[in-house]
């Protein structure tokens, strides 16, 4: 999880330009304050762990580290809190409702992660089929370092199911199943810390683990192996610097 706040303010502060913002919108009779309160709070993180996560995103792009952070896009966050009565009440945090001018989908890179199925032996080993297929889009949000030419990237994952809409059902009057195999798909990026006081919750939370791990794995072999010196240089294609790569 990232707690990464704000981004326009902190971006402007990194790159320098500040004072040259708050001016120029001064100049055409807006208030820079009054544009920051707009932006919505990211909802991919919450309290200590997520803020030190961000911290290390922003300090390694000041320190110069070329760096991805990897994560989950989560379409509602943790929960919007409201006091009724002076009690808590949670309701969805909807911070994607207007969309997210800082990220950009990444289709190129999108990766299948499989669930369930079972293991069959064949002639050339055994082989993991009859899985569930869940599709995990990249979304990339750059992380500008502090005073230098550093633009790391905040690489999260999504869920997609492979086939959205199953007409056939649709046609019969099945009009829940139609969307079933898409919503079963899609809750694993729903909700940052889905409640596990029951047994779908608890297998939800290691869904979301398993996801991350996967599409992260597969993505970071990926640019290992596709770097603009893989190709000829024979340690990588061994794989003997992978470890000096991936903290």
């Amino acid at each position: 999880e990232f707690y990464m706040g704000r981004t326009l303010s902190n971006t402007m502060v990194n790159l320098g330009i500040q004072s040259a913002c708050d001016e120029a919108l001064y100049q055409i009779g807006l208030d820079i304050e009054e544009l920051e309160e707009i932006e919505e709070d990211a909802g991919l993180g919450n309290g200590g762990l997520g803020r030190l996560a961000a911290c290390f995103l922003d300090s390694m792009a000041t320190l110069g580290l070329a760096a991805y952070g990897y994560g989950i896009r989560y379409d509602y966050g943790i929960f919007a809190q409201k006091i009724e009565d002076g009690w808590q009440v949670e309701e969805p945090d909807e911070w994607l409702r207007y969309g997210n001018p800082w990220e950009k989908a990444r289709p190129e890179y999108v990766l299948p992660v499989n669930f369930y199925g079972r293991t069959e032996d064949t002639g050339s080993g055994v082989k993991w089929v009859d899985t569930q297929v869940v599709f995990a889009m990249p979304y990339d949000s750059p992380i500008p370092g502090y005073g230098n030419n550093t633009v790391n990237t905040m690489r999260l994952w999504s869920a997609k199911a492979p086939n959205s809409f199953n007409l056939h059902f649709f046609n019969n009057g099945e009009y829940i199943n139609a969307v079933c195999d898409r919503n079963q798909a899609e809750n694993i990026s729903r909700v940052l810390y889905p409640n596990d006081n029951f047994f779908s919750g608890k297998e939800l939370r290691l869904k979301q683990e398993y996801f991350l791990v996967a599409s992260t794995l597969q993505d970071i072999l990926r640019r290992f192996k596709s770097s603009k010196f893989g190709s000829r240089d024979p340690v990588r294609r061994s794989f003997e610097s992978f470890p000096d790569k991936v903290a």
